[in-house]
């Protein structure tokens, strides 16, 4: 499971999705939670950059588990997900913050099959109002948006959350282009 970790997390940063020390990783383990620890560098990640906590109870590893692990554990708890991945892609970032709405409606066909739309929620960094938010959401989502911060995607593996996380970028950086291309050179 950490081998498939430290794939994504290079996978992510390869492609633009998320830079080196941002974002975070997780999978549910019955109920254990594997998951990226505080301030690595998602595509150098190594085994010892991943520890294993509890889904319920806090162990000595959330000292040094994410800043986020509180919302992962929110979204284990009160979805099926299995998986998640959170990331700080640049127009799912920029399209929260111009949004009139707190969704982002995909224009593009592709987008659509996915997503009829995409919730923007509010909430500080390892927040219990972000973790609640971000749960509430993700129960009828398969991702979101964290107004001014980025997107987080869960899913049955993590196969399908990086599936969400780059439609979520494909669908806000489309938007953008539909929006303002007419002002800016490609």
């Amino acid at each position: 499971m950490k081998k498939e970790i430290i794939g994504f997390g290079r996978k992510l940063v390869a492609s633009g999705l998320n830079y080196s020390h941002f974002g975070n990783i997780s999978v549910r383990r019955n109920n254990k939670i594997l998951i990226s620890i505080k301030g690595s560098m998602l595509d150098e990640l190594s085994a010892g950059d991943i520890v294993e906590t509890g889904l319920v109870a806090e162990e000595i590893t959330d000292r040094s588990a994410s800043i986020e692990l509180i919302v992962h554990r929110n979204i284990y708890l009160n979805t099926a997900s299995r998986a998640i991945i959170h990331v700080h892609s640049p127009f799912a970032v920029v399209q929260s913050i111009i949004a009139k709405e707190k969704k982002i409606i995909p224009v593009d066909d592709e987008g659509g099959y996915f997503f009829n739309e995409i919730p923007i929620i509010e909430g500080k960094s390892g927040s219990k109002t972000l973790a609640e938010n971000a749960a509430a959401a993700l129960k009828n989502h398969k991702g979101v948006i964290i107004k001014g911060h980025g997107s987080i995607a869960a899913g049955e593996t993590l196969q399908e959350a990086y599936l969400v996380i780059s439609s979520i970028e494909h669908i806000c950086k489309i938007k953008y282009y539909v929006d303002y291309g007419k002002d800016i050179s490609v």
